[in-house]
């Protein structure tokens, strides 16, 4: 019984998965497991289209399978859990993608019209084609994190770059790169407006109805068809020698990478950033230290801080913000409010109220148990409920005369008092980072 079962096997796979004119193609019928049989190679075995590690189980994506430091870089259901390794991804005979649970529950890996071919092209775009052979969906159309040689970023308010949580987690971050109908590429949070309010870096040039390209050699470009712009000019290198990619990062930032492969221990090597540029600091991205928390300019790592009566969520991952040190059981529980000078957040506000002084706005916050924080300007007091977005230590140069008050507590026994790099109590401390802001920060070329 065992030959006829394995002829069946070897059968199955030469009449599935064929090579035809430098493409491997792949039919209906087709199957992958996350433990064997788990990836569709390219023609080449540099790319890969299937099953690869994440969390305690499995994700199905693009990745480069012939270096030794597999890379993803794209991936469906990129928000869905891991899956098991008793799942199994078919290409069916109706011309569908899909992965099946043991229990038979099937959830579609992209929507396209019923297909009869698929192929992972040695670029890394997996591209699927019906019975006229024509593309009806392909993974360069429909990015993640990273575009690579010969794939287009369009000026198209839907098809973005949005970062990953981690290196090592590939659901959606917090910070988007797009191409603008106006030519310019710019960066902004995941879910917020396209608005000056919120981008945080742009290039500072722009080519109207332009594409954002990146192709063999690490040119990366907008161009129209007329016009190009360069990011990052073309390396002296032949072709198939190194790879390129570009990746929109969970801290905020566009980054080119090289990766030579005529190097036996080779590893990817940044090439360009925005954070090349004069001026431009890891505090940039809005929200970049999360909520209720502000990011310090100084040096070259992320330096995230509390504001007063807060306390980091994780204090190993700073970066996912702050809490309350207290627990609030009473309304009218004692707590006086607090002045964060230099700092300002974004303002959404639930109540607002012309009053004729700062004190007097102080007063109306501390006694609404709805108020955690307040901005005043020009006699206007604005009350605010957490959490606090897009924390930011104000521009030396801003005119912006709001001054932020902050509900504070007396921090609930049980927990931890925070300590001074938690949260900042002292106008002193503030003034320094005001200061560093000053040095290491300026006014950027925001449409």
């Amino acid at each position: 019984m065992m030959i006829p079962i394995f002829l069946f096997f070897l059968l199955s796979s030469i009449f599935t998965v064929e090579a035809q004119q430098g493409q491997s193609i792949v039919k209906p019928g087709s199957i992958l497991t996350p433990t064997t049989n788990s990836s569709w190679l390219s023609p080449s075995g540099l790319y890969a289209f299937g099953f690869y590690k994440q969390g305690n189980g499995y994700a199905v994506g693009v990745f480069l399978a012939g270096i030794p430091q597999k890379t993803v870089v794209w991936t469906a259901n990129r928000d869905n859990p891991p899956v098991s390794a008793q799942v199994t991804l078919n290409f069916t005979s109706d011309g569908r993608l899909v992965l099946q649970s043991a229990q038979g529950t099937e959830t579609s890996l992209a929507n396209f019209d019923p297909a009869s071919s698929a192929s992972m092209l040695d670029t890394g775009n997996f591209v699927v084609y019906n019975s006229d052979n024509q593309p009806i969906w392909e993974s360069f159309q429909n990015p993640t994190d990273t575009l690579l040689p010969t794939q287009r970023l369009l000026p198209n308010d839907s098809v973005v770059l949005k970062s990953s949580v981690s290196e090592s987690n590939q659901s959606t971050g917090r910070f988007r790169a797009i191409m603008q109908q106006d030519g310019y590429v710019a960066l902004y949070p995941v879910g917020t407006n396209l608005t000056i309010d919120y981008g945080y870096w742009s290039t500072n040039s722009g080519i109207p109805h332009g594409n954002l390209n990146l192709d063999d050699h690490g040119f990366l470009y907008v161009t129209n068809s007329s016009f190009n712009f360069t990011l990052s000019p073309s390396r002296n290198s032949a072709k198939g020698t190194v790879l390129y990619r570009l990746r929109m990062e969970d801290d905020g930032f566009l980054r080119l990478y090289s990766y030579n492969l005529q190097e036996q221990n080779g590893s990817w090597s940044i090439i360009w950033s925005p954070l090349n540029e004069t001026g431009v600091n890891r505090c940039f991205p809005r929200g970049v230290c999360g909520v209720n928390a502000y990011c310090d300019p100084g040096g070259n790592d992320i330096n995230c801080t509390c504001l007063p009566g807060f306390v980091f969520i994780d204090e190993s991952k700073r970066t996912l913000g702050c809490q309350r040190n207290s627990t609030t059981e009473n309304c009218n529980e004692k707590g006086m409010m607090e002045e964060v000078p230099n700092i300002i957040w974004e303002n959404v506000t639930y109540s607002q109220s012309l009053l004729p002084t700062k004190q007097d706005c102080d007063d109306a916050c501390l006694q609404d148990c709805s108020c955690e924080a307040a901005l005043f300007n020009d006699r206007v007091c604005r009350k605010q409920k957490l959490p606090l977005r897009f924390v930011n230590i104000k521009l030396p140069i801003d005119s912006d005369a709001t001054l932020a008050f902050i509900k504070v507590r007396t921090p609930t026994p049980s927990e931890p008092t925070p300590s001074s790099e938690g949260t900042v109590t002292k106008k002193k401390g503030l003034d320094t980072l005001f200061l560093c802001y000053f040095l290491f920060s300026y006014a950027l070329p925001l449409l």
